[in-house]
């Protein structure tokens, strides 16, 4: 394993610092997840009294309970990761350059790249061991259902992309700054602008570039859809990233509870020819309808064949997956990042080779 990293992460654990923050964090995650399990109860009960099942409306929508509370736990850890990655990142070099021994790791037997490495290993641990200790909490919603393994695995690999991005990018800007209060604002802004400035981009696109094809729209399902057009800013949003990796926008269900990932799903059916007010349409929560068909005498079995989601549709689609852009965006970042910030950290050209000499003994 990398010395640099072996020897920041025995001195990041050693405190006692450590297993309180991870105290911590899993009882507000935990607290978090019982929170969002309440508000989606309480949320089916009231959808579904007015059609007599009051009371039991936990039990019918169990499906939509899991994916709700699926949804909040990923938007609550990409969260973290955006906010925590920084602050841990951007004091690996600088902070090294500010105890003078920087200069230490510059001359020992290690190249540039192995000492940014290093750094990167030993700043992503943390938050890491965060995500781990959070990924029991994955498990409600699985049972629940709604959610598969598939679905947590795709959430879980793009939000390990994201924090190495950030991570990467926190590293380079650590290695250029001056001064850890410059590095920190540095890496934040670059952190801000990698997540929440990308959805301003993407609303400039919107507005700004050439408009759906209208010309050709046709109707599928009862909605106008037409060819619409790639949106390249939307590949480097993390979340956007992850909420295509852990749902299938290419299904469009009308749950009983509203999504956390909504906004960004519209985002998604934009792609595949949807106007972004008819996608958001596609992608809300369910109204039952007083005149619906479901307030007849088979209302209940009619919701457990179905799954407890209602007027599920799948659409053709027009473009593939976007998650699989993200990362590789994701890569190409990380890669520049990191060799860029390995420049800035200069070793001797000639690197000392210790060999290792047999002892020759011979009998007196």
């Amino acid at each position: 394993m990398n010395p640099v990293a072996v020897r920041e992460l025995e001195e990041r654990f050693r405190t006692v610092r450590s297993p309180i923050l991870l105290s911590v964090w899993v009882l507000v995650a935990g607290a978090l997840t019982f929170l969002a399990y309440l508000l989606a109860r309480s949320a089916a009960d009231a959808a579904l009294s007015d059609v007599g099942f009051a009371g039991i409306g936990s039990v019918l929508a169990s499906n939509s309970m899991g994916v709700f509370i699926f949804e909040m736990i990923m938007v609550m850890l990409m969260t973290g990761v955006v906010f925590v990655v920084p602050g841990q990142a951007a004091v690996t070099i600088v902070g090294e350059r500010d105890r003078q021994t920087l200069q230490l790791l510059q001359v020992s037997q290690l190249s540039s790249t192995s000492v940014v490495v290093g750094k990167l290993v030993s700043s992503l641990s943390y938050i890491l061991l965060l995500v781990i200790a959070t990924t029991p909490l994955l498990v409600i919603p699985v049972l629940l259902g709604g959610v598969t393994i598939g679905q947590v695995a795709g959430a879980l690999g793009m939000l390990l992309g994201a924090s190495v991005m950030i991570g990467g990018v926190s590293i380079w800007v650590s290695a250029r700054a001056k001064s850890v209060q410059g590095a920190v604002l540095g890496s934040y802004l670059w952190a801000a602008m990698l997540v929440f400035g990308t959805l301003a981009l993407l609303a400039g696109e919107f507005l700004l570039f050439a408009p759906d094809d209208t010309g050709r729209a046709r109707f599928e399902g009862g909605r106008a859809r037409d060819d619409g057009r790639e949106l390249y800013t939307s590949w480097i949003n993390p979340y956007l990233g992850m909420i295509d990796a852990s749902s299938d926008t290419l299904t469009i269900r009308e749950e009983l509870l509203f999504s956390p990932y909504v906004p960004f799903e519209g985002v998604l059916l934009k792609r595949q020819g949807y106007s972004y007010g008819t996608a958001f349409d596609l992608a809300g929560s369910f109204s039952i309808d007083s005149d619906s068909t479901f307030t007849s005498n088979d209302f209940g079995s009619t919701l457990f064949n179905q799954q407890q989601t209602f007027r599920t549709r799948t659409v053709d689609p027009k473009r593939s997956s976007l998650w699989w852009r993200t990362l590789l965006f994701e890569a190409i970042v990380t890669t520049v990042a990191l060799f860029a910030a390995s420049r800035h950290i200069k070793v001797p050209r000639r690197r000392v080779r210790i060999r290792r000499t047999r002892e020759v003994t011979s009998d007196a």
